[in-house]
């Protein structure tokens, strides 16, 4: 006859893990939306090239970045819905417009 014995882990919920640096405990929230005045350095650098190139296609992008187009084309969607970028014109012979910085 097999006996099995049950073991039961507790951790803190998912969005407050907590990060040590030197030492010190930081609460890290991780998997929740960011709010809307906060951009990831990816997109803040989305918006500095569409800025200097209104006109730059998303393969273009990719390339600057070192990122897929697929990657791209998220970044592109999120700043959309943010209201921070707004496509000006048909897919091909268009151009972006940044919004608000």
């Amino acid at each position: 006859m097999m006996k099995f014995i049950t073991i039961t882990f507790k951790r803190p919920p998912y969005s407050l893990r907590e990060e040590k640096i030197s030492g010190e405990k930081k609460v890290v929230r991780k998997g929740g939306q960011k709010r809307w005045s906060e951009l990831t350095e990816k997109q803040t650098k989305v918006l500095q090239i569409i800025e200097e190139n209104p006109r730059i296609s998303r393969k273009a992008l990719a390339l600057k970045l070192g990122i897929n187009e697929s990657a791209v084309q998220k970044h592109i969607e999120n700043l959309k819905k943010r209201e921070a970028i707004r496509r000006i014109g048909p897919a091909k012979g268009g151009y972006w417009e940044v919004v608000e910085r």
